[in-house]
């Protein structure tokens, strides 16, 4: 069962919404930890209830009338989701994936006040942006990707989030790979099977590889493997959150000098 929480004290993880929930006061986050299997259901009026991954692995999922699943989004740490939950009677929902730390913002009572903050605005149109991009590659892969290209792409843009040489963890059984990839799971599993002889990804276990050869994987595909996702709000701070020059591991909007930097772009803080 999912386990809620005050979200307390604020750290860098990368949300560039921390700071309009700091305006509203604490009762507007809180941190909800879901075990795999469990999700976030469609609640009413939940578009201006924004959730940030903090850890783990979770998805975007919506269901077929016929009880089929399509994952739409695979949303690690970092990513904020708002727009699957927008209607009471939408048919997405999100899932996790494997242990999952999310911190919800409910900026709902104050958006009156927060669609005439330019800052609010960029930022949000920041986030719109992202996603719209991330949704653009994603149907890429499905309307013009073969099977095999989808799930060459899959591991290789998975092994980019991955720090170093460190070994890739896979928290998607085969399964959840067709459903994201639009494939059934035997497919999924005879082209891992295919990939494994050719060399391209070494499997230590069923959930665990490496790319021996990221530029011989690259070379297989005709489309570029997408890199880590910048943050801009890490930018403002000099680094990536989490990372030397990316914060002392506060909430960003304490950060000196935000309010000038964002005068640059048009907003306040």
């Amino acid at each position: 069962m999912a386990t809620i929480a005050d979200a307390g004290e604020c750290f860098s993880c990368a949300s560039k919404l921390c700071r309009y929930a700091e305006q509203a006061g604490r009762q507007a986050t809180r941190r909800i930890a879901l075990v795999r299997g469990e999700r976030i259901e469609t609640r009413p009026a939940a578009c201006m209830k924004l959730w940030t991954v903090l850890s783990g692995t979770a998805a975007i999922c919506i269901s077929l009338r016929d009880g089929r699943r399509q994952i739409s989004g695979i949303e690690r740490p970092g990513a904020t989701v708002c727009g699957p939950m927008a209607h009471e009677d939408s048919p997405a929902w999100l899932e996790a994936l494997e242990p999952v730390e999310i911190c919800e913002i409910d900026l709902s009572h104050d958006i009156e006040a927060l669609q005439q903050d330019a800052g609010f605005m960029y930022t949000m149109f920041e986030v719109v942006h992202t996603r719209l991009e991330i949704a653009t590659r994603h149907l890429t892969t499905l309307g013009r990707l073969d099977s095999t290209e989808r799930v060459t792409l899959f591991l290789a843009e998975l092994a980019e989030l991955t720090p170093g040489h460190a070994p890739v963890h896979l928290p998607l059984s085969r399964e959840d790979i067709a459903d994201y990839l639009g494939l059934n799971a035997e497919t999924v599993s005879r082209i891992f099977s295919r990939l494994k002889k050719s060399g391209l990804f070494k499997f230590l276990s069923p959930t665990e590889y490496v790319v021996p050869d990221p530029a011989a994987v690259a070379r297989r595909l005709p489309v570029p493997v997408a890199r880590k996702p910048h943050n801009p709000m890490a930018a403002l701070h000099g680094g990536e959150a989490g990372t030397p020059g990316g914060g002392p591991g506060l909430c960003p909007v304490i950060h000196d000098g935000l309010n000038d930097k964002l005068k640059d772009k048009g907003g306040t803080a």
